[in-house]
């Protein structure tokens, strides 16, 4: 059993919460984005069963830093999480391990789907260690993910979700026991994109001449579902919203 300081949100960490428990570890602390940014917030904490519930906003406090040191962490885990912990905090738990959906170092920082399908780059999901500087710790376990010609990035972004998880269930269990070493990133290979970066993305210039492939990737990259986030301005410079469909023969 392994004492668990969990920081979650989303689908995603409702479903490690439960894999924990029913791993047999304990998720003594458990912490929640502000409100405002909350995902899945009451699946998690039913699934996490923890002994303290804590904001973010008062993760720092001098009475949540205390029940931290006191509980004797064994792992912090990081699901979605996106604020970076100081060393306050990680400090404080024997080891650490963040979910990262990118093959690390490729495309470290915010929505490096959306960059895979725009540039190319392998997409791929990562368990790794927390560190100073986002998404730099050595790495636990990864696997590379491979998109069909008909993906979106909302469909590329559920299935990295689903491959996550899969990665987390089939090798919780060696981590916290010891039986897989972490391994340093190859940092020389690295990139990161900061989460501003994604803004410019989204204007479709009229008199801009774009080849096929980077128009069909541009607005594959900025369909989510049923919503699109690339346009381009009319005459009256009203934002005209563009939505890609894509199916096979």
């Amino acid at each position: 059993m392994a004492k668990i300081a969990l920081f979650a949100n989303g689908p995603v960490g409702a479903k490690v919460a439960q894999h924990l428990l029913a791993s047999g570890d304990e998720i003594s602390l458990l912490y929640l984005h502000p409100e405002a940014k909350r995902k899945s917030a009451g699946e998690i904490i039913a699934n996490a069963q923890a002994k303290q519930v804590i904001s973010w906003t008062d993760a720092y406090s001098e009475e949540n830093i205390a029940a931290l040191k006191a509980a004797d962490i064994d792992f912090i885990i990081t699901v979605y999480w996106a604020y970076l912990l100081k060393d306050e905090i990680c400090s404080l738990a024997k080891d650490s391990l963040n979910f990262h959906p990118a093959l690390l170092p490729i495309n470290r920082g915010w929505y490096p789907h959306v960059h895979s399908i725009l540039d190319g780059s392998a997409l791929g999901v990562t368990l790794h260690q927390l560190a100073a500087e986002a998404d730099t710790g050595d790495v636990w376990v990864q696997k590379e993910i491979f998109a069909e010609d008909i993906d979106t990035a909302g469909s590329i972004y559920a299935k990295l979700q689903d491959e996550i998880y899969q990665l987390f269930e089939e090798n919780w269990s060696k981590i916290r026991d010891g039986q897989i070493s972490p391994t340093a990133q190859d940092h020389s290979q690295a990139n990161y994109h900061s989460i501003h970066e994604i803004k410019d993305l989204d204007l479709i210039e009229l008199d801009k001449t774009y080849s096929g492939r980077e128009l069909i990737n541009l607005l594959k990259a900025r369909t989510f579902g049923s919503r699109s986030f690339a346009y381009y301005l009319n005459e009256q410079g009203e934002k005209i919203y563009l939505h890609l469909s894509l199916s096979k023969e």
